[in-house]
């Protein structure tokens, strides 16, 4: 982060861990790994800055324990890391994940929807809370 004034993604974290000082991976499973994230860094056609539990890591990786997100330390919980939201309107429950869309059919109905909660929040509420 000091050399770039950015937050390193996580594949970087995970390949500056998993590598000794001269390059070399620490372990076999390790150099295994580490070039199957390098190859799908390069791949992705995602924004990997953004640290979801999709990107080239959690997929390479899967699923991690409940409770934990690989590669950040200490801390580091998918609800404060993935920043979740979770609220209810009436009977309706929403939860939000950063929502990232590729294709303009899913943005389009992405705010579609964001504009339907917008009018729906406005008329049961008076306005859209903060």
């Amino acid at each position: 982060m000091a050399e770039t004034g950015r937050k390193p993604r996580r594949a970087t974290l995970y390949l500056a861990t998993h590598t000794k000082k001269d390059g070399s991976y620490v372990n076999e499973e390790a150099k295994e790994i580490c070039e199957t994230i390098e190859l799908a860094v390069s791949e992705s056609k995602m924004d990997e800055s953004e640290i979801t539990p999709n990107d080239v890591v959690g997929k390479v990786l899967g699923k991690g324990h409940p409770g934990r997100v690989r590669c950040l330390g200490l801390g580091a919980t998918p609800s404060n890391t993935f920043r979740e939201t979770n609220f209810r309107l009436g009977n309706i429950r929403i939860v939000s994940n950063n929502v990232r869309c590729s294709s303009s059919g899913c943005q389009e109905k992405y705010n579609q929807l964001m504009n339907t909660l917008k009018a729906y929040m406005i008329m049961k509420e008076g306005s859209i809370p903060e």
